[in-house]
């Protein structure tokens, strides 16, 4: 009975999400970067900006909001509870107030937004990077001497300090490349190196050694001083070209990752010049490197960023670094991507699959619900779509006919932990596993893809799937010993009219057959009947029941 009702304590005793609140010694100015927030709403001519805070920095967001408004002379909205992960933009509760633009605070998946413009500003983690080095010289003896690059990564919040750590990590592992995070502006309290500078630095040292090694060091220094609006780019004849960064990132007065990004949001991350995007970060690798076989350091707490990178690269080995110090800790995926693959026999075994809406602001959403629509029905399957908010027990219980849920939600947010909830890791699956089990052709792999928008058109792992329902494949249930289906024994499943006569005599549309109106026929009570006659009308007051629908004071628990 706890899977339908809640008594209401658990809300005033759920503990808030885990994270850092700003330390006593951080200048709000530095913590909120306050300045760069006002230039961004005057350029860009805001009038109706929303400010969205986790729960952790939700006791600055007051303050924040008093020297914004101060500054801009007009009133700023300050979203204090997010319908979704507070990694994503809450598009729906800024339009409730008609907002024209959002400030998102704190750690973000760098999802591309729907609709509105968007400036991210990830604060900062305290770091500790005293007797970093020290700690990874004993944890990196097997990748000192190794051939392949080593790839630093970091939690968006620690990007204020990553140039600075991997400076001191590129002396003691030459072949380390940095990456970088995309939509996200490095300001002027970040080292000199900037993100672009620091990929093509890595670009040039692993050029050690050829004969044009003096020609690409001298050009590399001359990146250093050159101006912050351009990059090199070398070919395989180590000829230097520069370039604009207009591609790469949006303008300064806009660092927010929209609809209009479209054309690097579908653009292919694996290509031949060794530019690699995953997650919301970007990587040059040497023209002869394969992301596949890189090992990772990371830089970042524990969390969904974490998990979501360990199943992307589930071969690989994770070196991770703690903000607060510690010991360094060699984690991989590859447990956790192992445990996941019964999901895909639960997909095959289900008949009814829920298609869950996690978000409702992260671009092409749309497209990727329509696509699991049409490889369910092409199955054999029946789909239903359903948008409760953030998922729970409680919610999914009320709809205990589906059988899975397939979750479309941003790459974080896809994943949820097992240890945390259990109820709900065995009950979600992400799109890339309900593709793995149904689309002919789709293998699966070792790279785990909790970003839907990959597997949509020009996605870089796209795959064109039939409108039309295939023929008939049985095999067995590894889970249940029984006989799977896949595909429509023939046309005449498909009912599109005619009521068919079921349980006590009720009328059932033949469209209904085998879904959610049969089971809905089968029960005892299916809400009110309006064939019966309305009470007669009393002129008598009574006293009613008391308490809460949980529990009423006349009831016996």
């Amino acid at each position: 009975m706890s899977a339908f009702t809640s008594m209401g304590t658990d809300v005033l005793q759920r503990q808030v999400a885990e994270g850092e609140s700003r330390a006593a010694s951080l200048a709000l100015q530095d913590m909120y970067e306050v300045s760069r927030c006002v230039a961004w709403v005057r350029q860009g001519h805001h009038h109706k900006v929303c400010l969205q805070f986790p729960d952790e920095l939700l006791g600055d967001a007051a303050a924040v909001a008093e020297a914004l408004t101060c500054q801009l002379a007009q009133p700023v909205y300050i979203l204090g509870d997010t319908t979704y992960g507070s990694c994503c933009v809450d598009e729906v509760a800024a339009e409730h107030v008609g907002a024209d633009a959002v400030i998102h605070f704190g750690n973000t998946c760098l999802s591309p937004s729907q609709r509105l413009p968007v400036l991210y500003v990830p604060t900062r983690l305290h770091v500790d990077t005293g007797g970093m080095l020290e700690r990874l010289k004993v944890a990196l003896k097997e990748e000192m001497n190794g051939d392949h690059p080593l790839v630093f990564l970091f939690d968006a919040r620690c990007q204020y300090v990553a140039g600075e750590v991997f400076s001191e990590l590129h002396d003691l592992l030459p072949h380390l490349v940095c990456s970088s995070l995309v939509g996200v502006k490095w300001e002027e309290h970040t080292t000199p190196d900037t993100e672009d500078k620091l990929a093509c630095h890595s670009q040039h040292r692993e050029r050690k050694g050829s004969s044009s090694n003096e020609q690409n060091v001298n050009c590399c220094i001359a990146c250093e001083t050159c101006n912050s609006d351009l990059k090199c780019n070398h070919d395989d004849s180590g000829k230097c070209h520069e370039s604009g960064v207009e591609n790469v990132h949006r303008n300064s007065h806009n660092d927010s990752s929209t609809s209009d990004d479209s054309t690097s949001f579908k653009r292919n991350t694996e290509k031949s010049h060794g530019e690699v995007k995953f997650n919301g970060r970007r990587v040059l690798l040497p023209s002869n490197a394969n992301i596949n076989e890189c090992n990772f350091i990371y830089l970042g707490p524990k969390g969904p960023t974490l998990d979501s990178l360990l199943l992307r690269f589930a071969s690989a080995t994770f070196y991770h670094l703690p903000p607060s110090g510690g010991e360094v800790q060699k984690v991989s995926g590859m447990q956790s991507l192992f445990r996941r693959n019964i999901k895909l026999e639960m997909i095959r075994d289900a008949q009814i699959i829920g298609v869950l809406v996690g978000t409702l602001g992260v671009a092409r959403y749309r497209e990727a619900i329509a696509r699991l629509k049409t490889i369910i029905k092409a199955a054999g399957k029946r789909s239903y779509t359903f948008v409760v908010g953030k998922p729970n027990e409680p919610k999914l219980a009320n709809v205990s006919e589906i059988d899975v849920f397939v979750y479309v939600a941003c790459p974080e947010t896809t994943l949820v932990d097992r240890a945390s909830d259990p109820v709900l890791y065995r009950k979600l699956v992400a799109p890339w596993e309900v593709e793995v089990a149904l689309v002919a052709g789709r293998e699966w792999s070792m790279n785990f893809e909790s970003d839907f928008s990959t597997l949509l058109p020009g996605g870089a792992h796209h795959m064109a799937v039939c409108e039309a329902a295939g023929r008939q494949e049985a095999s067995v249930s590894l889970i249940t010993n029984q006989t799977q289906t896949l595909g429509l024994r023939d046309s005449s499943e498909v009912g599109t009219a005619g009521p068919v006569m079921v349980q006590e005599g009720k009328a059932l549309a033949a469209l209904h057959v085998g879904g959610g109106g049969q089971v809905l026929g089968g029960r005892s009570w299916a809400g009110l009947d309006p064939s019966h006659p309305a009470p007669a009308a009393s002129t008598v007051v009574v006293e009613g029941r008391k308490g809460i629908a949980a529990e009423y004071q006349d009831e016996k628990v």
